[in-house]
């Protein structure tokens, strides 16, 4: 017999993975030459730099050939070798060459668009972009210092991460903040919602004094989802300026959460880089209140929704964002012609 989980009983399927923006890794991780492997639940892709271009590329793992996972492969030129027969695929998915055909095979690999901000490499699992990669609000990217902080797992499930910068409630009993003005709510789009309050401290925490010094009491915040995967949280405190990007994937035990941490830079890069540090401490700080009970979380959505309009307005939103169902991965084409063996 099957069993429904709680957020099913209470009217919420939760999709295994979004058609969204997700955060790979640092674009340091991928340096010339290299392959990364990454996955979501029931999918895998390939991540490869060329050499003479520069670009990272994103394909569907198995190769379309004989199904090889692509992650054993190496890159050769601006393409990346099958381990297995030597195939080479191009970042834009066509075979470039096979040493045992006279001309290279019709088939194609399937493509994932992938762009490069703020020292990190996202990719989206779909075929055209149907929102534009997160960005900030605040500033462009050549004005902002990233910092990469540790991957950290919790047992729970993604929309539970995702909801914690739309709930008011949880945002004064958790982390002593109470509003001075808003929160104004904008749906940028149909896969992007911003909120914009501004804050004052009530939390009596070392960080939270820290806090409450630089900005005087008076805190402006702007909290963007992009697509349910990643929540940027841009804080104004007057004298500085500050940004994190939590950037969530699931994962078969619950989710994943990096964060990343930013300042605008003031064209002092010795003192950018003790201000960056300064920003992952503070977020950190406030990072660690969440990770403290929301391990082995239950998540009970409609059950928040009426007490608090702007979370209910978030769930919403969670709800209308488009599920990527589509499980075959090679996604292979009909060959133009029967290859010819030597």
């Amino acid at each position: 017999m099957n069993t429904l989980s709680n957020t099913e009983k209470l009217g919420w399927r939760l999709p295994d993975r979004l058609q969204s923006w997700y955060r790979v890794c640092g674009s340091r991780d991928l340096p010339s030459g290299g392959v990364l492997r990454w996955d979501l639940p029931g999918r895998s892709f390939v991540l490869f730099r060329g050499r003479e271009d520069g670009q990272a590329h994103a394909l569907a793992a198995h190769c379309a050939h004989m199904g090889t996972h692509l992650a054993h492969g190496t890159v050769s030129g601006d393409s990346l070798r099958c381990p297995l027969h030597h195939w080479e695929w191009s970042g834009d998915g066509a075979c470039r060459k096979a040493p045992c055909a006279e001309t290279a095979p019709g088939l194609r690999q399937r493509v994932f668009p992938v762009t490069e901000r703020y020292g990190s490499v996202f990719l989206f699992n779909g075929p055209v972009p149907r929102y534009p990669a997160p960005e900030l609000a605040s500033a462009a990217e050549e004005e902002i210092r990233m910092l990469a902080g540790e991957p950290v797992r919790l047992r729970c499930p993604w929309p539970a991460v995702a909801s914690n910068g739309f709930d008011m409630q949880h945002l004064q009993t958790v982390h002593g903040r109470a509003l001075r003005e808003g929160p104004v709510l904008e749906r940028l789009d149909p896969y992007r919602l911003r909120m914009r309050s501004t804050l004052t401290v009530t939390g009596q925490a070392l960080e939270d004094r820290a806090v409450r010094w630089i900005s005087g009491d008076r805190v402006r915040l702007t909290v963007t989802c992009f697509g349910g995967t990643v929540i940027a949280v841009e804080s104004d405190l007057g004298r500085t300026r500050s940004a994190l990007l939590l950037c969530l994937r699931p994962v078969p035990e619950g989710v994943e959460i990096v964060p990343v941490f930013g300042v605008h830079r003031s064209g002092l890069p010795a003192w950018d880089a003790l201000r960056v540090h300064l920003a992952r401490r503070l977020y950190t700080g406030f990072i660690r209140k969440d990770v403290a009970f929301m391990d082995d979380m239950r998540f009970h959505p409609s059950a928040g929704g009426p007490f608090d309009p702007v979370l209910s307005e978030f769930l919403d939103f969670l709800r209308q964002l488009p599920e990527d169902g589509d499980a075959q991965d090679e996604a292979v084409v009909t060959p133009r012609r029967q290859t010819q063996h030597a």
